[in-house]
């Protein structure tokens, strides 16, 4: 019995305490923003301006996971997943991936897998790339470029995200690049 009364007390202390937190809080706060005083007088808020951080390079060079971009953002539900992987499907990722708004902007498609026998489109951007593994070779890409921040990877997979953020590489999710992309007409 005594051990129960103990809790229940203790939890209505803590109860007490954190109301009295609360309401000391909302006073400070209602209190700063009558006094006029901003975040800039704040000890801290240099490290939460992003303002006088240095802009991002704009990319030059778009290395896309083709297979990435097909699932999240050209296959649409309903759309038959049979034969994903044929080329079709990949023509409708590069006939979006042509509708880049960055015409200035190089762009290489990266599909897992090798070359199919049948002929493919050529045409000047973007360039079509088969790899082994689209994820090894955005790495070596990454590897090889001189200015890995003017380097944007267009991928879903978060592991290989990281590892090229870690490179300085911008990283974009697939349907961010689609909605930057005019829609082919079907």
């Amino acid at each position: 019995m005594r051990r129960e009364s103990f809790a229940g007390e203790a939890v209505r202390s803590a109860g007490v305490i954190a109301a009295f937190v609360a309401v000391a809080l909302g006073w400070a706060g209602i209190a700063r923003v009558a006094s006029g005083v901003g975040a800039e007088t704040s000890p801290y808020s240099s490290l939460a301006v992003t303002r006088d951080l240095p802009p991002r390079a704009r990319p030059t060079l778009w290395l896309v996971d083709g297979f990435n971009v097909l699932h999240a953002a050209v296959l649409r539900p309903g759309d038959s997943r049979e034969g994903w992987w044929k080329g079709e499907n990949r023509d409708r990722v590069l006939a979006l991936v042509r509708g880049f708004d960055d015409p200035g902007a190089e762009l290489v498609v990266v599909f897992d897998g090798a070359q199919p026998l049948e002929a493919e489109h050529e045409a000047p951007s973007p360039r079509v790339v088969f790899a082994a593994s689209a994820d090894d070779w955005l790495l070596a890409a990454v590897r090889a470029a001189p200015e890995p921040g003017r380097v944007a990877v267009v991928t879903a997979d978060r592991r290989l995200a990281d590892r090229l953020r870690d490179r300085g590489v911008q990283v974009v999710g697939p349907i961010a690049f689609a909605a930057r992309c005019k829609r082919p007409a079907t």
